[in-house]
C-alpha cells in the first residue's frame, strides 16, 4: 500500500492532536468519555490542516528538486572561458591581499 508524503504527514499531525488531547484531559482530571470524545475531535480536525501542510510540503520539495534538475541557464561559451575568469578573479584577490 503505497503512501503519499501528504497522508503521512496528516496522520502525524493527527495522532500527535491525539495524544495531545489525551493528556491535557488527563492531567486536567476529566473524565475518561470527556478525553476520548475531545481527544477524537481534536483528531479529526488535525487531520485535514496536517494534510494541507503536508501537500504543501511536498510541493516545494519537488519544486526545489525540479531547480536543481534543470540545467544551469548561465553556462559559459567554453571551458577556456570559465578557467580564464577563475583565474582572472585569484589574481584580484592575490592582489588585493
Amino acid at each position: 500500500m503505497s503512501k503519499t508524503p501528504s497522508k503521512v504527514i496528516a496522520g502525524c499531525f493527527a495522532l500527535a492532536a491525539f495524544a495531545v488531547a489525551v493528556l491535557a484531559g488527563l492531567a486536567g482530571g476529566n473524565s475518561a468519555v470527556s478525553i476520548l470524545t475531545r481527544a477524537l475531535i481534536a483528531m479529526i480536525g488535525c487531520y485535514p490542516i496536517g494534510l494541507m501542510i503536508g501537500v504543501i510540503c511536498q510541493r516545494v520539495m519537488s519544486d526545489h528538486i525540479e531547480a536543481h534538475r534543470e540545467p544551469a541557464t548561465m553556462s559559459p561559451s567554453s571551458p577556456s572561458d570559465s578557467l580564464a575568469g577563475s583565474q582572472a578573479s585569484a589574481t584580484t584577490e592575490a592582489k588585493s591581499e
